[in-house]
């Protein structure tokens, strides 16, 4: 049974989460799993504390009897633990849950919390154990599995929990992603958003994963996977399935014939070669007014060694105009012929993909905005990152600026992008 909705509606439960109890909620009774326990035989053993998820007006457990599954736990020795049983009546959550015995502790002004409650207990009943075996613990971190109703992912968001940010997690749960293309940047964009609560992931590519997309691509691949050719969507789609529900591989490239299965999309990613299609895709986002993000990679070789820039560039909410204004994007296959070779190393798609996720974040009020940019470049050179047409016109967010330096494309504050340079693949 899953306990994500009910642990997270409530500090208590989420607490011991966080600590690393095993929690499930099984049929409105709490369990907590993986709770090492002595036996009459003075070994160490494990089973579950049990009670009823029920609470007084005050928010507190509403019993303060707490049951066990797995045995009777004892002290060093083999002695029952003091106050044991008492002679309360056994509960079974579940057919295979079935309470062994039980313990009546109640403190003289009750528990305040099912936190509080569960902490006492298992020092009860885990604390002889720990003098048997110090290195046995209750805080086995178990991942706790969830509904398909209530969430996308296989098993509880608990990074979310611990790290507090669960009301801004929220802000991603929109309903359709659409990732165009699953190559280097793609497949980095895929491993982000999967760890988001975004409803729906489709991702296009009518390529197949091959040697060389495993070498830029998150992960490290089987060879058995090289060896049996599947479409890149599907291989990407089976390894992020496992970690949550509703990615949906198009094992087809996106052009005019089935442009129209991206009009119902809260948000689009491309991360595309320059193409015809490219500009058709671009053209009907806009006239549709539905957001997306384009990365780009423009990268050559020079004397120096490996150079060039990462590009990613923003259309959202009526702020469409900077791109065919100022012509942002590379859209035809002939643009930055000089930068058409390729050459897209792994951390250069990572980055583009992270630059791209950090952009879609804020534009949904995760991440903290105040310039609200639509156009980032990144030049490896001079390991330089700048910005456009945000709220101001800031060229640079580093000490001196990036005005002036040769094949960034970044021009003086204010002024328009018309160098090619700027038109990063």
């Amino acid at each position: 049974m899953s306990a994500s909705r009910t642990v997270l509606e409530h500090a208590d439960l989420t607490q011991l989460v966080n600590e690393g109890y095993a929690v499930r909620i099984i049929a409105g009774h709490l369990v907590i799993d993986d709770m090492p326990f002595v036996t009459a035989e003075k070994t160490v053993q494990r089973g579950s504390l049990l009670c009823p998820l029920d609470r007084d007006g005050n928010g507190g457990p509403g019993s303060h009897v707490m049951w066990f599954h797995g045995g009777q736990p004892c002290d060093r020795d083999g002695q029952p633990l003091a106050g044991i049983n008492g002679g309360v009546q056994g509960i079974a959550p579940a057919p295979d849950m079935v309470s062994s015995c039980a313990f009546s502790l109640k403190p003289p002004s009750g528990y305040a919390s099912f936190y509080e409650k569960v902490s006492l207990y298992s020092t009860i009943v885990a604390g002889p154990a720990q003098a048997i075996d110090p290195e046995v613990t209750p805080f086995t971190f178990r991942p706790i599995t969830t509904d398909e109703e209530e969430s996308v992912f296989r098993y509880l968001d608990t990074f979310s929990s611990r790290a507090r940010i669960t009301e801004f997690t929220r802000r991603l749960a929109v309903g359709k992603v659409v990732i165009v293309g699953a190559g280097g940047t793609g497949s980095y964009l895929l491993d982000l958003l999967a760890k988001t609560p975004i409803r729906e992931l489709h991702v296009y590519d009518g390529d197949v994963f091959a040697t060389h997309n495993a070498f830029r691509a998150p992960g490290a691949a089987d060879i058995a996977d090289l060896d049996a050719r599947v479409k890149k969507v599907d291989y990407f789609a089976g390894i992020y399935g496992r970690m949550r529900r509703h990615i949906h591989p198009h094992p087809v490239p996106v052009t005019a014939s089935n442009l129209s299965e991206l009009l119902d999309a809260d948000f689009v990613f491309l991360a595309m070669d320059p193409s015809p299609d490219k500009t058709a895709i671009v053209e009907t986002l806009e006239a549709h007014g539905l957001p997306f993000i384009d990365t780009g990679i423009g990268v050559g070789i020079t004397p120096g060694g490996i150079g060039g820039l990462i590009r990613v560039t923003t259309g959202h909410d009526g702020h469409f105009d900077h791109i065919q204004r100022t012509g942002v994007l590379a859209n035809d296959e002939n643009d930055d012929a000089d930068y058409n070779t390729n050459i897209q190393v792994s951390e250069l798609n990572m980055m583009a993909a992270a630059m791209a996720v950090l952009q879609f974040k804020q534009h949904l009020g995760f991440y903290a905005d105040d310039e609200k940019e639509l156009h980032t470049l990144y030049s490896i050179e001079d390991n330089a990152l700048g910005h456009r047409f945000g709220q101001s016109e800031v060229a640079a967010t580093v000490p001196g600026g990036l005005d002036g330096h040769a094949g960034l494309g970044i021009p003086e504050a204010n002024a328009e992008l018309t160098e090619s340079e700027d038109r990063v693949a």
